[in-house]
């Protein structure tokens, strides 16, 4: 038996109703009927009024299976990633624009995979030659729309990097896993002068040198703290019940905070592969750095109720190798210090 076999599991999240109403408004702009595209999908006209509805994957990959055959554009995905915007996405879009660099945009869109609704894993990565690129990979959904979906997904996310930046968003390329489609012509229009790479080992954004260190001109950082903690409350409670691949999973990472293992070992602890575990995460709707960031910060707030405990023990304890990065990220977790918010602790619970 392949060791992958007996950890497949359906895609368990709950997404915004968002997507299929902004495709409902292009057709309607285009003297196109709704009705067709909302079949088999369990929707009616009448949800669409209330885009914060959640609806499951599938029933929004039939909308874009309808949608496809509907309007037998092959650019279509293009054209409709397009159209979310940034301020598409509540709070998440609100986080971006207020986010001091472009990088620290693209980074909060990177943490908040749920509230997003991507059928891919997003990550950053360095390319061999220097470059930063977003890539998209490990797709997960209908092999039949996988063209659709990576054009509306690499469309949406550079209309809302444009958007964050208030002006065009220079890339230096455009990677496709597939061959170059017959409309690459089109996609000059929606990415800008660059080169289309086709038969790339991912989808890939590729950004410009020091593109993603520009400054927004919406940047604030009180709105940025607070958008950014709305948003992960609402992702906590859109979270699915973990499987037990990741709760074994979590309960091995938790034994082993001091020194944090890779994803490559716990698979090795768990005996399954790097892959498995990765999807698996991926459906409880967080990835690896985000769980050990999780159990990290609370097993810091735990730590830090005691007094004797100085904050450069706890930052070993925890598997920071120097204080100042422990510092940095309870920060991150927080929006306060470790001494800041073990003093708030003392004094909240100090008798009257």
């Amino acid at each position: 038996m392949h060791p992958d076999t007996p950890c497949q599991a359906p895609d368990l999240r709950l997404i915004s109703l968002q997507s299929t109403c902004l495709i409902a408004c292009w057709l309607e702009e285009h003297h196109l009927p709704v009705e067709p595209v909302l079949e088999g999908s369990g929707l009616s006209l009448h949800e669409l009024q209330t885009p914060a509805r959640l609806i499951t994957p599938e029933q929004e990959q039939q909308v874009f299976a309808n949608t496809v055959a509907l309007t037998g554009d092959p650019a279509i995905g293009l054209k409709l990633g397009q159209r979310m915007r940034v301020s598409a996405y509540g709070q998440l879009g609100y986080a971006m624009l207020s986010a001091p660099t472009l990088f620290d945009a693209l980074q909060v869109m990177l943490a908040f995979p749920v509230l997003l609704g991507s059928y891919f894993r997003l990550q950053l990565e360095t390319l061999p030659d220097g470059q930063l690129a977003l890539r998209a990979d490990d797709y997960h959904a209908s092999p039949a729309l996988q063209s659709f979906n990576v054009e509306l997904c690499l469309s949406s996310i550079k209309a809302m990097l444009d958007d964050a930046l208030g002006c065009h968003l220079q890339l230096s390329a455009v990677h496709l896993s597939s061959k170059e489609p017959e409309h690459s012509v089109e996609y000059t229009r929606y990415f800008g002068d660059c080169p289309l790479v086709s038969n790339a080992d991912a989808e890939r954004l590729v950004f410009a040198p020091g593109t993603l260190n520009a400054t927004l001109p919406l940047a604030e950082p009180v709105t940025h703290l607070e958008a950014k903690r709305y948003c992960q409350s609402v992702q906590d409670s859109f979270r699915p019940e973990p499987s037990p691949l990741v709760s074994q999973l979590s309960a091995q990472l938790e034994q082993q905070l001091e020194s944090p293992p890779t994803l490559e070992q716990l698979a090795s602890q768990l005996h399954c592969t790097t892959r498995t575990l990765r999807r698996h995460l991926q459906r409880s709707g967080c990835g690896y750095q985000q769980l050990l960031d999780r159990l990290r910060f609370q097993r810091a707030k735990l730590l830090l109720n005691s007094e004797q405990l100085p904050i450069y023990a706890i930052a070993e304890q925890l598997g920071f190798s120097e204080t100042a990065s422990f510092r940095h990220a309870f920060q991150r977790w927080s929006g306060t210090t470790p001494r800041a918010w073990r003093q708030s602790q003392q004094h909240h619970h100090a008798p009257f």
